[in-house]
This record gives structure tokens, sequence and C-alpha cells, in this order.
């Protein structure tokens, strides 16, 4: 195989993950995993939260995208201001990027509720290594051996507005059109791709139907330059204050099921399995694992559950 035809490989994948708006890896169980696309959600919580998350998209399928994900946030001054780290990778065949994130938010208390501001900053570096390149010729001079990187920087915006019965938050995690721009060994320009600017609006909101089950309907919008709008739709119940479970659908892509569980009141653990509906087949379903925990302080020797 050729150097163009890696190339092609490379970009045909790229491609393939703009055009679902996925360009920015993004979670189906986006409603524990704000603030890696939302800067205004750090230090939204009463304590410290943090969480750890996996995905492995199309399972079987080679070279399909992986992502790994960890972030930590907490409150300041009384809760007016916030902090936040996110550290992720995103593998998608021979390349791989990798970023840090650190946030600050502001928390402005209004009379029905709470106002965020938030900002951040990115650090990150995106490889191709040609080295797992696996030619049909051997010894083909025109395929670099070598694991080449493009560093990259960037900066977000967020908003984000809170009351006890629902939340709504519009980002834009990448203000800045970046281009990564990858040489081969004679320092020729192989390869080169822009990083779009992703707006994402999310939504959802809490109503009680039992004195032990609330209805919780979750949405995110996600927008890019050169790609269809990117809807996620779903319904989560919260049972029993322990359990939440419930459908959701990714629009013209995926049907998913969500199961998230509270093993104590700091501990929770979660699940979620996507259906893919696109012509993309031949591979067992796209699986995403989660671990979260969260300091949870008492008032008037009480837990009080926050749920945005």
């Amino acid at each position: 195989m050729k150097l163009k035809q890696y190339i092609a490989l490379v970009i045909f994948f790229i491609s393939s993950i703009a055009t679902y708006a996925q360009q920015y890896a993004g979670n189906t169980q986006f409603l524990w995993n704000q603030l890696s696309f939302n800067p205004a959600v750090a230090g939204s919580k009463d304590g410290l939260s943090s969480g750890l998350f996996y995905r492995n998209q199309w399972t079987g399928f080679e070279g399909a995208p992986r992502t790994e994900n960890a972030f930590v946030h907490a409150p300041l001054s009384h809760g007016s201001f916030g902090v936040g780290l996110n550290v992720m990778r995103d593998r998608l065949g021979f390349t791989s990027t990798s970023a840090v994130q650190a946030s600050f938010a502001y928390h402005l208390g209004m009379q029905n509720g709470t106002l965020s501001f938030g900002l951040s900053a990115e650090y990150g570096n995106t490889h191709i290594d040609w080295t797992m390149a696996n030619p049909s010729t051997a010894g083909d001079q025109a395929i670099p051996v070598a694991n080449i990187g493009e560093a990259f920087y960037n900066f977000g915006f967020g908003t984000y507005f809170r009351n006890e019965k629902f939340f709504v938050g519009l980002s834009a995690p990448r203000l800045l059109e970046t281009r990564s721009m990858f040489a081969n060994t004679d320092n020729l320009q192989a390869a080169s791709y822009q990083n779009k600017r992703h707006v994402h609006l999310t939504g959802g909101a809490l109503f009680r139907i039992s004195q032990n089950t609330y209805l919780h309907p979750i949405a995110m919008l996600r927008h890019v330059e050169g790609a269809p709008l990117q809807a996620d739709l779903g319904v989560l119940f919260y049972v029993n204050k322990s359990m939440w479970v419930g459908p959701s659908y990714r629009l013209g892509d995926s049907f998913s099921a969500i199961f998230s569980y509270e093993i104590t009141k700091s501990l929770k653990v979660g699940y979620a399995y996507d259906f893919t509906i696109t012509k993309i087949q031949n591979h067992l379903g796209s699986h995403e694992l989660y671990l979260g925990f969260n300091l949870i302080k008492k008032r008037d020797g009480y837990y009080h559950p926050r749920f945005f």
C-alpha cells in the first residue's frame, strides 16, 4: 500500500468522524461528563466531583474509535468560583489525540437559580503512528517509519444555568479552528486537517411522577460547520434514589440504553450500549463505561441530593 492510500484512509476516518460531529469526542452518558465540553460546569456541585470514562465505539471493527476521559472539578470561595481539570485521549486507527483542559468558572447566584460562566485552556498533541501500518508490500519507501506528532492549543467558553427543576448549557469547547500539519521523513507535508469549532447546547428537566420515581428528559444538540446537526435525545428514570435507567436516540446514528447505579452517596457506576443504525455495520455496537466519585456535604445533618 502506497503512502497516498494511507493518507486517504486517515482522512476518510477523520472525515467520517466530523460528519457525525464527533471530531470532538463525545459520550452517550454526557449528563455525567459535562465538564469535558462546558467549562462553566466547573465547581457546580456542592463538593469535589470526579469521574472516569471509557468508550469503545463499533466494538470488533478494526481501527474503530476508542476514547478515555478523566475529570475532576470543585467549588471555591463558598461556591462563587469553580476550577476543573479534564484529561482525554481519543484513538482512531493509527492516529491518536491526547489533550489536557484546565477550566475556571464564575457562579452567579440568582433568584431562580445559578448562572455560570466558564473559560478553559487546552493543550494537546495529535499523532499518526506509521509504524502500526501493515503495507501489502514490505519495505515500501513511501511510508514513513515514524510516529509523527503535532501539538496544538485551544480555548473554550461556556455558560450554564441550573436550579432544582432544570438545567441548560451553551458552550464551544474549542473556539480556535486550528489546522494540524503532518510531515513525512523528508519533512514534506504528508497530511493535514482542520479542527472545526463545535457548539454544544444541552438541557434537561426533572419531574416527580411518584414518591420514589423521577422522570428526567435530557437533550444535546451539537453543531459543526460542514456537518449535519447532531441531536441526542433521551429519557431517564431515577428510581429509589439510586438507579438511573432509560433509552436515548442519536438522530440518524444510533439507539442507546443507559444504566447508572449509585453504590453509595459518593460512588456511582454507569454503562451505555449504542446500537448503530447507519451503514457502518459488522461490529458489536458501542460500549461506554463510567465511574464517578463525588464528595457530598451534609446540610442540617442530612444529604440533600443535587441533580443539577
